[in-house]
C-alpha cells in the first residue's frame, strides 16, 4: 500500500500541474470543432440533394472549422510560449479529426464514407486544422502580442538602458 501511495501521489501532482488548468479551453475548442462539423453534416443531410447545395454546405463547414482553429491558434499564441503550443494543440486536432471523420457521420445519420473517403477526409481535416491553427499563431505574431515578441522587446529595452543609462 505504501508503494502505491508513493507512485500515485507524484503522478496526480504532475497531472494537476500539467493538465488541469488547460482542460477547459482544450475541451471547448475540441467541442466547437466537432459541433461545426456535425452541424454541417446534419444540414447537408436535411438539405436538397443537389451538388451545388452540398458543396456550399461543405465550404461553410470547412470555414467554420478553420475559424475555430484560427481562434485556437490565437488563443494559445497569446497565452503560451511558442514551444508549448504544438504539444497542446496537436492532440486536440488529432482527436477532433478522428472524431469528425469516424463518429460524426454516424451521429448525423449520413452515409458513412468508404475507406478511401475516410483516409482522404482524415488528411484534409487535419491539414485544415493544422494550417488554420498556424495562421492564428501567425496573426498573433504579426500583431506582436506573443511571448517571443514581448521577450525581444524587453531585451531591446534592456540593451538600450545598458548602452545609455543617462537617457533612462
Amino acid at each position: 500500500m505504501n508503494l502505491f501511495k508513493r507512485l500515485l501521489i507524484p503522478a496526480v501532482n504532475v497531472l494537476k500541474r500539467l493538465l488541469i488548468p488547460h482542460w477547459p479551453s482544450i475541451y471547448g475548442f475540441a467541442l466547437a470543432l466537432i459541433v461545426a462539423n456535425l452541424v454541417g453534416r446534419t444540414v447537408a443531410r436535411s438539405a436538397e440533394e443537389t451538388t451545388v447545395v452540398d458543396e456550399l454546405i461543405g465550404v461553410y463547414t470547412f470555414g467554420a472549422m478553420a475559424a475555430v482553429a484560427i481562434a485556437a491558434g490565437i488563443w494559445w499564441g497569446v497565452r503560451r510560449r511558442r514551444q508549448e503550443i504544438t504539444p497542446e494543440l496537436l492532440p486536440v486536432f488529432v482527436v477532433t479529426t478522428l472524431f469528425s471523420v469516424l463518429v460524426n457521420p454516424v451521429i448525423a445519420r449520413v452515409d458513412y464514407p468508404e475507406l478511401d473517403g475516410v483516409f482522404s477526409q482524415t488528411v484534409i481535416y487535419f491539414a485544415l486544422l493544422a494550417l488554420s491553427g498556424w495562421v492564428g499563431y501567425l496573426i498573433v505574431m504579426a500583431i506582436g502580442v506573443d511571448h517571443y515578441g514581448r521577450e525581444l522587446k524587453a531585451t531591446r529595452i534592456a540593451f538600450e538602458k545598458k548602452a545609455n543609462p543617462a537617457r533612462s
